[in-house]
């Protein structure tokens, strides 16, 4: 499965989460994408299980501090 990778972790809110918003809105069932985080998008959570999205967050070290890692993957329609 290709992952798509975008780092938002040095945008200013609400960027971060327009831009895992938008990149989630473009994937095609089956697809994932991996957005880089400056902190952990409780909000986001919401929003992409209300759209049925997948989603998995992962802290990652970068420094003292850390990011979070989302792969967001659409889920592929059920089978009629």
């Amino acid at each position: 499965m290709n992952e798509r990778f975008i780092d938002a972790s040095d945008l200013e809110p609400p960027e971060p989460l327009q831009v895992a918003l938008q990149a989630a809105t473009a994937l095609r069932p089956g697809e994932r994408v991996r957005v880089r985080l400056p902190r952990q998008p409780y909000p986001l959570f919401g929003l992409l299980a209300e759209r049925g999205f997948l989603y998995e967050s992962v802290a990652v070290a970068r420094g003292e501090d850390c990011v979070y890692d989302v792969v967001i993957t659409r889920t592929a329609p059920s089978p009629s």
